[in-house]
C-alpha cells in the first residue's frame, strides 16, 4: 500500500473511528513495550503515516491513556459473562464467569505493570494533571457486578444476587495476589476458582460439624 492510499483510507474514517482503529492496532504493542513504544511502531501497527497518529491524538501520552481506558472497558467482558449458559447449575455458571473476568483482569494487570515499569504515570499521564484512565474502574466494577448478578435467580440464593456478585469478585480477584498464584498453571488456577466458588455458595464449615463444634 502506498502512502497516498494509506492517507486516503485514513481520511475516509471519522475521527472517532480513526482513534478506535489506532488503539485496537496498537494495544498489543503497548502491552509489550509500555511507554517505550515509538511513533514509528504505532504507525506501522495501525498501517498509517506517523503524522496521522498526531492528528488523532494530541500526543503519545493521550494515546497510552486511551489504550488503558479501552483495555478496561467492560463491554466485551460483560457480554461474555451474560452469555454463560443458564442451563448449568449455579456453581458452573459462576465458575465460568469467574474464569472470564479473572483472565481479563490478569491481562489488564499485565498492561498496567508494563506501563508503570516504563515510567508512565497511570493516574494522569506524564504531566500529572490530566484525567486518569483509572477513573473508569468504578463503572467497570459496577457493570461487571450487574453481569455476574444476571447469572443467578433470587430464589437460588439466601442473599441478593448483586451482593453475591460483589463477594465473588473479591474472592476471585484475590487469586491474583496469593503467594502461589503467580507460579501456578491453568489447572491450579481452575481448581482455585472452583474452590472459592464452592466456599461462597456453600460456606466454609464442614457439613459434619454443628455450630457448637461437635461432630454430627
Amino acid at each position: 500500500m502506498t502512502a497516498d492510499q494509506t492517507r486516503r483510507r485514513a481520511s475516509a474514517m471519522s475521527p472517532d473511528q480513526r482513534r478506535e482503529a489506532i488503539v485496537e492496532a496498537v494495544l498489543p504493542l503497548v502491552r509489550e513495550h509500555g511507554a517505550h513504544i515509538t511513533t514509528k511502531q504505532i504507525a506501522q501497527a495501525a498501517d498509517i503515516a506517523e503524522g496521522t497518529v498526531f492528528r488523532a491524538f494530541k500526543d503519545k501520552d493521550e494515546l497510552l491513556r486511551t489504550c488503558v481506558t479501552a483495555a478496561l472497558r467492560p463491554d466485551e467482558l460483560c457480554e461474555a459473562v451474560r452469555a454463560v449458559p443458564r442451563d448449568a447449575d449455579p456453581a458452573t455458571r459462576l465458575t465460568e464467569a469467574s474464569r472470564l473476568f479473572l483472565d481479563h483482569f490478569t491481562r489488564f494487570g499485565e498492561l498496567v505493570h508494563t506501563l508503570a515499569n516504563s515510567g508512565f504515570d497511570l493516574r494522569g499521564g506524564a504531566s500529572g494533571n490530566k484525567p486518569s484512565p483509572m477513573d473508569s474502574r468504578e463503572q467497570f466494577i459496577h457493570d461487571l457486578n450487574a453481569a455476574i448478578a444476571s447469572l443467578v435467580e433470587p430464589h437460588e440464593l439466601r442473599i441478593p444476587p448483586d451482593q453475591l456478585a460483589n463477594l465473588l469478585q473479591a474472592l476471585i480477584l484475590g487469586i491474583r495476589f496469593t503467594a502461589t498464584s503467580a507460579d501456578s498453571g491453568t489447572a491450579d488456577q481452575e481448581a482455585e476458582i472452583r474452590a472459592r466458588v464452592d466456599v461462597l455458595l456453600h460456606g466454609a464449615i464442614a457439613e459434619t460439624t454443628n455450630p457448637t463444634g461437635e461432630s454430627r
